[in-house]
């Protein structure tokens, strides 16, 4: 699937590979070919490869001295770890953009590239893949990574393009991208990325400036293709991949497709181009989007908001954001996740798609001007919230 993806972007994949990878300006040049020419990647310089990477950084329980770095409207990476919660804020990520995590039996990297910005989490236990660390390369602006060894790592398409591991893919560990308020309610005995690191960084400062307001179109380093007009630059939209190049649904039309500050809760239904039916559901206090297959039962389902709560057209039954039936005829029942969508700025997404299409919203909606994501105000229903 993932060399479908790379043809959809326009990159060449020879049928025995590209053959060496050059260019006068890079670093020794990988032995082993590459399915994106080297020359296709940005050489950052060295400072970009000093991003201080961490193994096994120090974990914290809420209330402690040590996450009093956080707002519980700032946004975090959270998945499981060794049987336990955890959550990387993006504020943390923003100085690091990379940490491994690892027990016996059990090695993840977790990533998120601020330039793009794009989260995943990957195993490296079956590809048996040493420790990730932030490579002098980008790609499209986007993280890319280094093993130790010539191989480069790209962050948005989960694979090495070049080097000895050219082709070798990683597999995704499931990751939930939402407020820290949202995933405390859902998991109260969550551990979260420490601030006492001992280097001296003030996590709460944003490095980059102004650079991911909505309509900045300036970007550090190039794309292949330039910024896609449609939408703002540097607007979050949850992208769904497939074979016809994938859906792009920009979080603040989902926002919107709630219709009113007092329901929570959205669906969005389309067909991917070449690919299957999803439907993303969107939670305003989670500020949180998931996709999922549109299928239970045996049955393609439809999904719209009724009296706050979501439901299928096909038979009324009711929709929390885990993607569980929890009232009506398929009571139980649980849909598949999308397991590779992600959200990014949208000319990340973009550059990476560029036949992507953009989700429409209905048409009375279409009109509505871009807003930027906000919590709401007042008192926050957290129960309601996983709904």
């Amino acid at each position: 699937m993932r060399s479908q993806y790379l043809l959809s972007a326009g990159i060449l994949l020879g049928a025995t590979g590209i053959g060496a990878c050059g260019g006068s300006d890079q670093p020794a040049a990988p032995s082993a070919s590459c399915a994106i020419p080297l020359e296709q990647f940005h050489d950052a310089g060295a400072a970009r490869s000093e991003i201080p990477a961490l193994t096994n950084p120090k974990l914290a329980h809420r209330g402690t001295v040590d996450i009093a770095y956080l707002l519980l409207s700032d946004r975090v990476i959270g998945f499981m770890f060794n049987g336990q919660p955890v959550a990387i804020p993006h504020k943390f990520l923003w100085h690091h953009e990379v940490v491994n995590m690892e027990v016996p039996g059990e090695e993840i990297t977790v990533t998120y590239s601020a330039l793009t910005g794009s989260s995943a989490v990957f195993s490296r236990t079956r590809a048996r893949i040493g420790r990730m660390s932030v490579s002098k390369h980008v790609l499209n602006s986007n993280l890319v990574m280094s093993d130790g060894t010539e191989s480069l790592w790209s962050q948005m398409f989960d694979l090495a393009a070049c080097g000895p591991a050219d082709g070798v893919t990683l597999d995704r560990v499931p990751f939930e991208e939402m407020t820290l308020g949202a995933w405390l309610s859902q998991h109260l005995d969550t551990w979260i990325a420490s601030s006492a690191t001992g280097l001296g960084i003030l996590y709460t400062l944003y490095p980059y400036g102004d650079y991911r307001d909505l309509d900045n179109p300036r970007l550090l380093y190039p794309v292949a293709s330039g910024i896609d007009p449609r939408r703002p630059p540097k607007e979050l939209v949850l992208g769904v991949p497939s074979a016809g190049g994938g859906m792009a649904f920009p979080l603040s039309q989902l926002d919107q497709l709630r219709g009113a500050i007092d329901v929570a809760v959205s669906a969005a239904n389309a067909d991917l181009p070449g690919g299957r039916s999803v439907t993303v559901f969107w939670n305003a206090f989670a500020q949180g989007a998931k996709a999922y297959v549109a299928e239970a039962g045996g049955q393609r389902l439809h999904f719209h908001v009724v009296d706050g709560q979501r439901r299928d057209v096909e038979t009324g039954s009711a929709w929390n954001f885990d993607g569980e039936a929890f009232e009506g005829p398929l009571i139980g029942s649980r849909l598949a996740m999308v397991d590779d969508a992600f959200v990014s700025f949208w000319f990340a997404w973009a550059a990476f798609h560029p036949t992507t299409e953009l989700w429409s919203p209905p048409p009375s909606l279409s009109l509505l001007p871009t807003a930027d994501l906000g919590i709401p105000p007042g008192p926050v229903d957290w129960e309601l919230s996983t709904r």
